[in-house]
């Protein structure tokens, strides 16, 4: 009695093309998946700047800053994000990182006539060099947020340390990757709060 064999199953050149395939998808799966995880940490960077801004907002509103302290018409308030405390109490941002010393929400007295008018302006930075310079806070986008600090030297928008009498110039975003001179182009600071 013969005995037949069972010619049903894989050649070895067809197992290789799977995984060939297989290693294709893999590649272009993680591909796209690092640029969303990207986008979604740019997203949430602005989401927390906003937050920050809300918080001083809130406390400017309240009257918890000193009066010597408030910008007069062109004058601006810069407050460090270190001194602002928010619900989530992190200071840490999405790239994993600590907000440096240079992140401030800056609150600029717009009037050019009557009452006073305040505008809130951002600039965040973690200590890894990712985040945005001075940009008008309802102008945000997470298109903005410039990683590493490589990038910076380059970002014409980004100010070093910012100190009571001296000047910040002011930037609004034109689209979602943009930005301009914002006018008035500067403001003199009137105090910092650390």
């Amino acid at each position: 009695m013969k005995k037949r064999l069972n010619k049903k199953g894989f050649t070895l050149i067809e197992l290789l093309a799977v995984i060939i395939i297989l290693a294709i998808l893999m590649t272009l799966a993680i591909t796209a998946m690092s640029g969303y995880i990207r986008g979604a940490r740019k997203d949430t960077f602005v989401t927390t700047a906003q937050q920050y801004a809300n918080a001083v907002r809130l406390s400017f509103v309240n009257g918890e800053y000193a009066a010597d302290k408030m910008p007069a018409r062109g004058e601006c308030l810069a407050v460090s994000t270190n001194s602002v405390a928010l619900e989530s109490g992190s200071h840490e941002s999405p790239f994993g990182h600590a907000y440096s010393n240079n992140s401030y929400i800056i609150i600029f007295n717009n009037t050019t006539s009557g009452q006073d008018k305040y505008e809130y302006f951002v600039q965040m930075t973690d200590t890894d060099g990712n985040g945005f310079g001075v940009l008008l806070e309802s102008t945000l986008d997470g298109d903005l947020v410039i990683e590493k600090d490589a990038e910076q030297s380059s970002n014409t928008n980004f100010q070093g340390s910012i100190k009571e009498g001296g000047k910040i110039k002011l930037y609004k975003a034109d689209s979602n990757t943009t930005f301009s001179a914002y006018s008035p182009a500067e403001c003199s600071v009137s105090g910092v709060i650390s």
